[in-house]
């Protein structure tokens, strides 16, 4: 659903100044049809500095809040909201503070944490919920006046939706039916790593029809086998300690999941671990794919090892034949296994016809070695987290292959994914409170902040002009080191809440940081502060002023930014013929004490 933002502005009774007209424009041409800034009188404004994200010793802070409060004070602070987790430090009066009386604005609000972290602003909603689209509705209905931001949006979604490393086996009719009877699924494994770890699988934590092989914690082993419908779901899950193992020492281990005749059994290097009965049944394995070192999930679950001789039999292999594959012999020959059904195995020997050398990215397949005349079933390896090739170097030789297959530990999201954004877009569309996202926060790894400033730039790719998503810098001040290096300032004439909150609803404000810029502290100076924004729509420009500890800055200091990219440097923007500009334009302005952000100005053509 396309939401109509501005007919959601009505709704809530706000004013429209800031959407323009749209004017005369030549023919393909940008028309400024949204400014954040339009109706700011610059010569009468005041500039308020505000923080919207601070911790007190009511949750996690190491401070009071009457503490936070004079520390803010102290720097000349004007808007202040202390954010505890899940629960509203308000009024400040009970901590015997009075906001009038220190020239401040208290903004009442807190921090959503059972799910994605999101800002409640301007109300005393708290929920327990643990679902963000389900509270965000509730926010909505708890108050007329609550906003809400997105926290540290690179602190979530790279566990929901960021790459991970693994391989990926379409599911053809074969496999996606290998549940519908008697199978084996088994695979060699080589870790260190004490977590969790999935072989092989496709569990999903919402739909059913799934077949997992996993090393669990706690040196525990596991066969998963999950039905549809109503049948009832088989788990073993043993400690590899009763057999005498330990599966993470750095040797191979194999593991085998069978089912034959009403019963599910798992086997450790040839021994049996465990049986339970079958009541799982006959079902179809669910999804498009089925995966090798991780499942459909991509959070802590993945394979941080090696694998080897990956198999997947639509027949159930006798404990006799297990033993023989745990001692690196593959049972029967020729007709004999074929009977046994071998629907897929990966030995890492060969990638898309090509033998692969030591320490190779496979990329981007892998070859399926059974031979079945249904096959072969060939594993696609993703190009942004690769799995490697690389040379068995255990003693275990006769036991594996020659190359093993290395599904390295991921070292974090690069990119934003078209899942993660799609997963923004939609909330910000099904929710008319939600205003902003925090571009900068002043606690998270500097790593993400690129992340977050890409996350920001392609939601506005995507939704501006007529959905535009405001940006945020904020301290989510816990202890000392954090405070006043990230702020907004809303340039106004009157301090007030109302003012504010709707400083906020319009985008009427700008954001600055220090961090970003190096060890806070070792900056001179302050970021850049805006002196002004006009915008002349005959000439179709827009001009910024700003000043750099009142001193005027360089051209080069002025950087607009359009669809994530430079499109032109200086004070000065013709919008009307500068080369690259989309359905947005927003200006980040760098001196020597930091960069201050505008938020996006929104173009519509004729």
């Amino acid at each position: 659903m396309k939401l109509d933002w501005a007919g959601s502005k009505a709704h809530l009774g706000i004013a429209f100044a800031f959407f323009l007209p749209i004017a005369a424009a030549v023919a393909g041409k940008p028309v400024l049809v949204l400014n954040p800034y339009a109706g700011i009188d610059w010569q009468a404004a005041k500039q308020h500095k505000g923080n919207f994200h601070t911790h007190s010793k009511q949750s996690d802070g190491e401070f009071s809040p009457d503490q936070v409060i004079d520390e803010y004070h102290e720097r000349g602070y004007h808007i202040l909201a202390i954010t505890d987790h899940n629960g509203c430090t308000f009024p400040w009066q009970k901590w015997e503070r009075k906001p009038e009386d220190l020239g401040m604005v208290a903004v009442p609000g807190n921090e959503l944490s059972r799910h994605h972290h999101a800002l409640s602003l301007f109300s005393d909603f708290a929920s327990s919920g643990s679902n963000l689209d389900t509270v965000l509705k509730e926010l909505t209905a708890h108050s007329k006046e609550g906003l809400a931001v997105i926290a540290h949006p690179a602190m979530h979604w790279p566990k929901q939706f960021g790459p991970a490393p693994g391989l990926l086996i379409p599911l053809a009719t074969p496999l996606r039916q290998v549940t519908r009877g008697d199978f084996t699924v088994e695979a060699w494994v080589r870790t260190t790593d004490a977590g969790r770890h999935i072989l092989i699988g496709n569990y999903t934590g919402s739909d059913h029809g799934a077949l997992n092989l996993e090393l669990h914690v706690k040196n525990r082993v596991r066969v998963y086998v999950q039905p549809t419908g109503k049948k009832r779901i088989v788990d073993i899950n043993i400690p590899a300690d009763r057999l005498g193992i330990n599966t993470r020492d750095g040797q191979w281990h194999h593991l085998a999941g069978i089912r034959e005749k009403k019963t599910v059994s798992l086997y450790l290097d040839g021994k049996l671990a465990g049986t339970a009965p079958d009541t799982a049944e006959d079902y179809d394995l669910w999804g498009k794919y089925y995966y090798v070192g991780r499942d459909s999930r991509t959070d802590g679950t993945i394979l941080n090892g090696d694998l080897d001789l990956v198999r997947l039999w639509g027949s159930a292999l006798s404990a006799a034949e297990v033993a023989q594959l745990a001692a690196g012999k593959t049972p029967g020959k020729g007709k004999a296994l074929a009977r046994r059904n071998l629907l897929l195995e990966y030995d890492f020997e060969t990638s898309s016809g090509v033998p692969l050398r030591e320490n190779t990215r496979i990329e981007p397949v892998v070859d399926d070695t059974a031979g079945h005349p249904q096959g072969p079933f060939p594993a696609i390896a993703t190009a942004t987290t690769p799995v490697w090739c690389i040379p068995n170097t255990s003693g275990a030789t006769r036991r594996v292959s020659e190359r093993v297959g290395s599904f390295r530990p991921r070292s974090g999201a690069q990119r934003v994914t078209k899942a993660a954004l799609q997963h923004y877009v939609e909330l910000y569309q099904k929710h008319d409170r939600l205003v902003g996202i925090e571009v900068v926060n002043g606690t998270r790894p500097l790593k993400e902040y690129p992340l977050d400033r890409e996350l920001w730039d392609k939601l506005l790719g995507a939704l501006m002009p007529t959905r535009p998503v405001w940006g945020l810098a904020s301290d989510d001040m816990h202890a000392m080191k954090h405070l006043a290096h990230d702020w907004l300032v809303v340039p106004s004439a009157t301090l007030d809440q109302e003012s504010i909150r709707q400083a906020m609803l319009r985008g009427a404000y700008y954001f600055s940081t220090e961090r970003i810029h190096g060890p806070a502290g070792t900056a001179t100076s302050k970021p850049p502060q805006i002196q002004a924004i006009s915008h002349d729509p005959k000439a179709g420009t827009l001009t910024v002023q700003a000043m750099d500890a009142e001193k005027p800055l360089p051209n080069e200091a002025y950087q607009w930014i359009s669809l994530g990219r430079l499109v032109h440097t200086g004070p000065r923007l013709d919008y009307a013929s500068a080369p690259g500009i989309g359905n947005y334009v927003r200006l980040e302005i760098t001196g020597p004490g930091g960069t201050t952000f505008t938020n996006p100005f929104g173009f519509g053509t004729e």
